[in-house]
């Protein structure tokens, strides 16, 4: 369970989380939406500690997300950035075995090397094992950056941006490969993400956000609207199903030609 209470951060003099108030119960993907800039990432990097907030702010399981040691919060959650830092020179195998750092005490148990190869094969990169990651492509690198994480065994992963380099297959792939580990786990995995169609499609929870405030969250189709998307986006749009899958038509930008920062929270049409 993740509890969010009044949260509020700010980069220096800029406000960037403004009164978040979250409960996250169960196992579940939880997506992250909202336009740039709205505080996506910044949420995320608070609820794994490598931005600091107040005490009390954030409970995990039941304890103060700053009570817990580095080396237990490792073994809790695990977090994929953005743009994560690699050394392209190690091989795949390599790669994934750091995820087992948090279990370790000076090298790789056979149980350690076990829980990699299950891994491994799990996500189908056995015949890429021993390949350098430089040699690979983007979607096969974060295949591995997946798997890495998977290794660690922690109960939350936090994922920010994992597809948006990807082509179409490989965010499919990608989705219905984190979907899949999710349920077998029972993980509870929290998304930042951009694609409205793609959450819509694999996530349980969704969190829409505006600048720095949680706008609505709830099951996609509460929460993900036409009025939503103007509100939120600025964008007229259409949202139809096809085969029960939901998926968003942009239509064209709203008359109020401005950034996000500064659309009113409600369309002109329905304000007093």
């Amino acid at each position: 369970m993740i509890q969010i209470n009044n949260l509020n951060f700010s980069y220096g003099l800029k406000h960037t989380l403004n009164s978040i108030n979250l409960n996250f119960d169960g196992s579940q993907i939880i997506s992250l939406v909202g336009p740039n800039g709205c505080g996506k990432s910044t949420l995320l990097k608070c609820m794994c500690r490598i931005l600091e907030t107040p005490n009390n702010s954030i409970i995990i399981d039941g304890l103060p997300l700053h009570t817990y040691s580095r080396h237990d919060l490792a073994k809790l959650i695990a977090y994929v950035p953005q743009h994560p830092s690699l050394n392209m020179s190690i091989s795949v195998i390599d790669a994934i075995k750091i995820g087992r750092t948090p279990h370790m005490n000076f090298r790789l148990s056979k149980k350690d090397e076990n829980i990699v190869f299950e891994v491994i094969e799990k996500m189908d990169l056995e015949h890429m094992a021993f390949t350098s990651l430089h040699e690979l492509s983007g979607g096969e690198r974060q295949r591995v950056l997946l798997a890495r994480v998977i290794a660690q065994q922690s109960k939350i992963l936090f994922l920010d941006e994992p597809t948006s380099a990807l082509d179409l297959r490989n965010q499919l792939e990608t989705a219905e490969l984190l979907r899949n580990i999710q349920q077998e786990q029972e993980l509870t995995v929290i998304v930042a993400i951009h694609d409205l169609n793609l959450a819509g499609r694999f996530s349980d929870t969704v969190v829409q956000m505006s600048n720095g405030k949680v706008y609505s969250h709830g099951a996609w189709k509460q929460t993900i609207t036409e009025e939503s998307i103007m509100d939120v986006y600025g964008v007229h749009s259409h949202i139809s199903h096809v085969q029960g899958v939901p998926y968003i038509v942009s239509l064209k930008a709203s008359e109020y030609g401005i950034t996000h920062q500064e659309l009113p929270l409600k369309p002109k049409r329905l304000q007093s």
